[in-house]
């Protein structure tokens, strides 16, 4: 507990460094507008076009500002600026800006600033927006949301970087992930995989169809702190995988609320796998879990929680101050200005028209077991590009009472599993403007395999082949 007390004011200091000025004392070292050119001079009277070609012209300690409102396209940070001089990007004072595409800090862009900005992460490939895998990163007052189609924050990445001491601070974090809630176990309104001393504190994190907050499988020393996470699939997890364990990740004065699939506090570590140490959850306010607020304490401790309903003003329209009175008065965002004034949802990618199945996915390949089926897309209309994801069933004999099994690629290998079952695919198409799911037709029954021989209902010796050659065998045999 001392150790966790020491990094949760350590990481306060970070947050102190690290967070943004707000919009009405920002200045502005460049500027970007709808009705600007990406061959202007960057400046107030002759603005950039695009957030890409604003943020590449700042320097160390600069400051690009983005004028009210909407640009549709991806962003990614080329380069950072330096400890103390973080480049930063934001709305220019008097309107909010609106991002929409995939927002994207690689490793080696440190020292980035993102703040009072709509960042809509809706992208045709369906990539976790914001991704983020630079050191000291910190967003602050932003929305952000994708609609519903992926994971939003994803910090750092096993494959493609470790990300160190990233800030979220007073954001907006929901409708993120393809529902229905708890369908994917995949899509988290904020997903730590591989990251050191992240902090995230005074969020609304609420809607999101599978973990407001997921900590797997490498989170280390991460501060969670005066949160509302609310309706999420489910609330907060400490979690590993491939031989890593998150690890002294401290849970605090949270108010986590109404997970709609399992539990507002949970854990999971595979048969085998390290389990987490120094994982803390603690003066929390939890209400409503749907299996509960607090499941098995295996690899984190919970300790002096509250049970209690939070009363928010209007939880329906995305107001979660706490009404007077609240049992969960002291938890939760140090100020509700983020709570008083939902933003109103963002517009839809222009020109998109979604996509619609035309021809049915069909399924090729031999049917048998230790054979490799492979799926078609079938035909779609809709704006391109197209995103297609499988979700292969195992359905009985007569292709009814179909279930997903583990396969999600565009191949499937039959197993002994299968036999007497017939299989389906289902084809998930997506662009920027929605998604649509279609099904193949089943398969036929899958024939058993004995012996390491596949066997179809008709034995050898009614194979006229199989009976010829044995007859020449007992011919030979009898001539010797």
């Amino acid at each position: 507990m001392l150790v966790a007390a020491a990094a949760f004011l350590l990481s306060s200091a970070i947050l102190a460094v690290g967070a943004a000025p707000t919009s009405a004392t920002v200045t502005c070292n460049r500027f970007a507008a709808t009705s600007g050119s990406d061959s202007a001079a960057g400046t107030s009277a002759s603005p950039y076009r695009t957030a890409q070609k604003l943020m590449d012209s700042l320097a160390a300690g600069e400051t690009g500002c983005l004028g009210a409102g909407t640009y549709n396209e991806s962003l990614r940070v080329n380069h950072g600026g330096q400890p103390g001089a973080p480049i930063q990007l934001t709305s220019a004072p008097g309107g909010q800006a609106t991002l929409v595409g995939r927002l994207y800090v690689p490793q080696g862009s440190n020292d980035v600033v993102v703040s009072d900005l709509a960042l809509d992460g809706r992208n045709a490939s369906n990539l976790p927006s914001p991704t983020v895998n630079g050191d000291r990163v910190t967003f602050a007052r932003d929305d952000v949301t994708d609609g519903h189609t992926s994971i939003c924050f994803s910090i750092g990445s096993v494959d493609w970087g470790t990300a160190h001491d990233v800030v979220l601070d007073g954001n907006r974090i929901h409708d993120c992930g393809r529902l229905p809630y708890g369908s994917t176990n995949h899509d988290h309104g904020i997903y730590v995989e591989s990251a050191r001393g992240t902090v995230i504190t005074n969020n609304v994190v609420y809607d999101n169809a599978d973990r407001g907050i997921q900590l797997y499988p490498d989170a280390q020393g991460s501060t969670i702190a005066n949160n509302v996470i609310d309706g999420n699939g489910e609330g907060i997890i400490f979690s590993g995988d491939g031989g890593l364990a998150s690890s002294g990740n401290v849970v605090r004065r949270n108010v986590i609320s109404n997970s709609r699939v399992r539990y507002n506090v949970e854990s999971w570590w595979p048969t085998g796998n390290p389990v987490g140490t120094g994982n803390v959850a603690s003066d929390n306010c939890l209400w409503n879990g749907t299996q509960g607020n607090v499941a098995d304490q295996v690899g984190f401790t919970a300790s002096n929680n509250r049970v209690a309903n939070p009363s928010y003003t209007d939880r329906n329209s995305g107001n979660f101050a706490l009404a007077s009175g609240s049992a969960c008065a002291g938890y939760g965002p140090a100020g509700d200005s983020q709570a008083q004034s939902p933003p109103p949802p963002p517009p839809p990618p222009p020109s998109a028209t979604a996509p619609q199945n035309t021809t049915a996915p069909s399924i090729s390949g031999t049917l048998r077991v230790g054979s490799r089926l492979k799926a078609s897309s079938g035909s779609w209309s809709g704006t391109s590009p197209l995103t297609f994801a499988y979700a292969w069933q195992r359905c009985n004999a007569s292709g009814a009472n179909c279930a997903a099994t583990s396969a999600t690629g565009s191949t499937y290998v039959v197993g002994n599993g299968d036999a007497g079952s017939t299989l389906r695919v289902i084809v998930r198409a997506q662009n920027a403007a929605g998604a649509a799911s279609a099904a193949s037709a089943v398969t036929a029954v899958v024939p058993a395999k004995k012996g390491g021989k596949t066997v179809t209902g008709r034995s050898l010796l009614s194979r006229p082949q199989n009976r010829l050659q044995l007859l020449r065998f007992a011919h030979a045999l009898r001539r010797r």
